[in-house]
């Protein structure tokens, strides 16, 4: 098992934890963001995952992509400990509070968003550093 991840990542947070919680040996592979490294529009890495995004978990030569899918394959192959309540009311809310974070707040807080406010938008440092 192989992860792509970038170390400022809170969706790569989110699989690191899962995986230090269930106890999984995962080789993590970084991908650096920021430019001019802009490691995520390589072909190696394009080939690796299309989308251009981080976490990537190469699981039987298969690309596993987004965050909340990944855990969830994590706790489907590794039940133990569960990362979900047992409750389907509590599981469901559970799940509810990760789209929050993954879906509302967590675009508003990365690089493809912060260099669409540089280029095209043209907004300066101070202002894209204000919204970081």
């Amino acid at each position: 098992m192989k992860l792509y991840a970038y170390f400022r990542s809170s969706a790569s947070y989110r699989i690191r934890i899962a995986v230090n919680l269930k106890g999984i040996d995962c080789e993590t592979v970084s991908v650096d963001l920021r430019t001019p490294a802009s490691d995520q529009h390589k072909p190696e890495y394009l080939a690796i995952n299309p989308q251009g995004l981080v976490p990537a978990l190469i699981v039987e030569n298969t690309t596993i992509a987004q965050s909340l899918a990944i855990i969830e394959y994590l706790d489907e192959v590794h039940p133990e400990p569960p990362l979900l309540p047992r409750s389907p009311v509590d599981r469901a809310r559970v799940r509810a509070m990760a789209l929050a974070v993954a879906c509302d707040m967590h675009p508003l807080n990365n690089l493809r968003v912060l260099n669409y406010l540089r280029s095209p938008l043209g907004h300066d440092e101070e202002t894209v550093n204000a919204w970081y």
